[in-house]
């Protein structure tokens, strides 16, 4: 363990988690401002339509790397809160893929208009919760995103499982 305390490995590993998961929001958030059309996301005001240009900076990638973004950061962060053990890995990766899975699917066009007229008015006044029911209107299924939800996922288990479950040392293994 090369003379790091486990306190301090905890440590790092938490840091590490939380700049990797600050890094893919932070990527996916510069895919939204110089990508996407104003007011395309919740937290993109339309008064920073001057930002978005042609030809598009990600290319094709900026289509799906945002739902990628989205569920391997959230993942490691839910993993983070929840604690170090597999189960916690498995539950915040899970958790994520599930929440974006459902959302995307959400927007299918012969689904979206159905839950969007179904979406209780009561989120109105919850802020990240009003723009549900437009979510779905006006929202567009791409199953490019339903894989890179589920890559997302699955990177995000990767990373945790190689911050805590790798073996320090292979030393006590004999040779025969």
């Amino acid at each position: 363990m090369n003379g790091s305390t486990p306190a301090l490995l905890a440590r790092e590993r938490i840091t590490t988690k939380l700049l990797l998961a600050a890094t893919a929001l932070g990527l996916g958030f510069v895919v939204y401002l110089f990508d996407r059309l104003p007011g395309s996301a919740y937290f993109l005001p339309a008064q920073w339509a001057h930002f978005a240009g042609k030809p598009f900076i990600f290319g094709s990638v900026g289509g799906w790397l945002p739902e990628f973004a989205h569920v391997y950061a959230f993942g490691l962060l839910t993993a983070t809160v929840l604690g170090t053990t597999r189960r916690a890995a498995l539950t915040g990766c899970s958790l994520w893929w599930l929440i974006d899975i459902l959302f995307e699917i959400g927007q299918y066009p012969n689904l979206g208009p159905h839950l969007a007229a179904a979406t209780p008015v009561w989120l109105d006044g919850i802020p990240f919760l009003e723009n549900t029911g437009a979510f779905f209107a006006r929202g567009t299924f791409d199953p490019a995103d339903l894989i890179a939800i589920m890559l997302g996922a699955l990177a995000a288990w990767m990373t945790l499982s190689g911050l805590h479950y790798r073996k320090e040392s292979r030393s006590h293994v004999q040779t025969q």
